[in-house]
């Protein structure tokens, strides 16, 4: 089997990096998504780094290949009397997402919050939270997966 990682053409929010990722593992896209969003803020910023450094390097996945034309034969002669036109090319899937800004925006105001909770919210023990937070995205990672299969 020779699978390739891509960037997602059509399913894609920023560079379409997470929906790539997710049609190679075989996941939901927004559970990819929230993932790396997490990821985000656990690393302190290294896994946004590492989300440019994929949409720079890895490539598009490729255009469908169009089927060739087939000549269309006369029933009663047996001759051919015309090429059938090549179908043209799907148009890309209109955008079902989310724009950039929104994104952006959204992800500023989770951010000030996050900081502005800090400050009024006693200090929790992080070293127990995170490993409860990762238990349950392998959960439902796994449960969505399963239910996919059915």
């Amino acid at each position: 089997m020779n699978r390739r990682l891509y960037r997602s053409r059509t399913d894609t929010i920023i560079g379409g990096v997470a929906a790539g990722l997710a049609d190679y593992l075989n996941a939901d896209p927004a559970l990819v998504r929230i993932a790396w969003a997490i990821l985000v803020v656990i690393t302190g910023g290294a896994a946004l780094v590492a989300y440019i450094v994929a949409w720079i390097v890895v490539p598009e996945e490729p255009d469908a290949p169009v089927a060739a034309a087939e000549p269309t034969i006369d029933p009663v002669t047996g001759e051919v009397v015309a090429a059938a036109p090549a179908p043209a090319p799907l148009a890309a899937a209109p955008r079902s997402g989310m724009s950039a800004g929104v994104v952006i925006g959204l992800g500023l105001v989770l951010v000030g919050a996050w900081f502005l909770v800090r400050e009024f919210v006693p200090p929790i023990d992080w070293s127990l939270v995170w490993p409860l937070i990762l238990v349950g995205i392998g959960a439902i990672v796994l449960f969505s997966s399963m239910r996919r299969r059915a």
